[in-house]
């Protein structure tokens, strides 16, 4: 009981110090406070907890980025693993929030499924699908790397990496699979290493 309450005080005080650390744009209410109850009883109250104040952070860099993205935007974290659903206008809007997703500490992974609506710049949506399979497939045989800490983004043959690398050997080898992609012309490198303070 006593590690319980010690978790709730810490909670409280981070919560404010949030608050406190946001003078520049809205807290945004992810918190969920009411949701703690039967949830955290399944992952534990730290873990409920941990999760979310990523989201909070996420949602706020989201809003600093464009506030016009947070009501198309859904976001959802489960034991460090982001996944975000809804619609954004531009291909460019999806490839910055899995940036700032990444630049969270405590996440893990980042699922973006975010849709595109407005298409008409992107030249050949095929070939871009392809250069991503490739990517992928590249990173997930290759057994020196942890795939699930990257993610990719192709569009108009142009690869953009984020995520989270042990080292930098594994950045350069996640860096040289998407340079090597047959219809890839240009790689946009902006993973961190986990070295780095987030």
């Amino acid at each position: 009981m006593k590690l319980r309450n010690f978790v709730v005080k810490k909670f409280i005080i981070i919560i404010c110090l949030l608050f406190v650390v946001q003078s520049c744009g809205p807290f945004l209410g992810t918190i969920g406070v009411v949701s703690l109850g039967a949830h955290s009883k399944q992952k534990g109250l730290g873990t409920t907890i941990n999760d979310n104040i990523i989201k909070t952070k996420i949602s706020n860099f989201i809003f600093k980025f464009d506030e016009n993205l947070i009501p198309d935007t859904k976001i959802f974290v489960n034991n460090g693993s982001v996944l975000f659903t809804g619609k954004v206008k531009v291909p460019e809007n999806k490839i910055e929030i899995t940036k700032l997703a990444w630049s969270v500490k405590g996440v893990k992974e980042v699922n973006n499924e975010l849709q595109v609506i407005d298409k008409s710049s992107i030249k050949n949506i095929a070939r871009d699908l392809a250069s991503l399979g490739e990517i992928r497939a590249r990173l997930i045989s290759d057994k020196s790397i942890n795939s699930l800490n990257f993610s990719i983004d192709v569009v108009n043959d142009k690869v953009y990496l984020s995520g989270v690398a042990k080292d930098k050997s594994e950045m350069l080898r996640v860096k040289d699979h998407a340079v090597s992609a047959r219809f890839v012309k240009e790689v946009y490198n902006y993973i961190i290493l986990d070295i780095d303070v987030r």
